[in-house]
């Protein structure tokens, strides 16, 4: 399942200094409690454990400072850059398949 970072941040905004855990955060936004730990473990910059990992807080000491729609932003560019570096990637062996097919065809006749 794919989590919206927005509801999630904005949950955790609305704790405040206290924070919140993960089960009432897993209630509050109807998703499962391994989803929201794997969505802290994967958004470490943006998420601050406290009281060794009971409770969560957004970080104040990134360049988004706290700021829900910044840290969304951010996390929607890298996706969309991890998704234009694929599909480089995918296009390049494609190309260099393309390039070198005649040879290919050479050998096998």
């Amino acid at each position: 399942m794919s989590i919206d970072a927005r509801t999630v941040f904005e949950a955790l905004e609305s704790s405040g200094k206290e924070g919140i855990g993960v089960i009432t955060l897993a209630l509050e936004t109807g998703y499962s409690q391994s989803d929201i730990r794997r969505f802290f473990k994967n958004h470490k910059q943006y998420c601050v454990p406290l009281n060794g990992e009971t409770k969560y807080k957004l970080s104040q000491f990134t360049e988004t400072r706290g700021s829900v729609d910044k840290m969304v932003a951010e996390i929607e560019g890298q996706k969309a850059n991890d998704r234009v570096y694929r599909a480089f990637g995918y296009g390049l062996i494609v190309g260099l398949f393309i390039a070198n097919i005649g040879t290919f065809v050479e050998l096998l006749f």
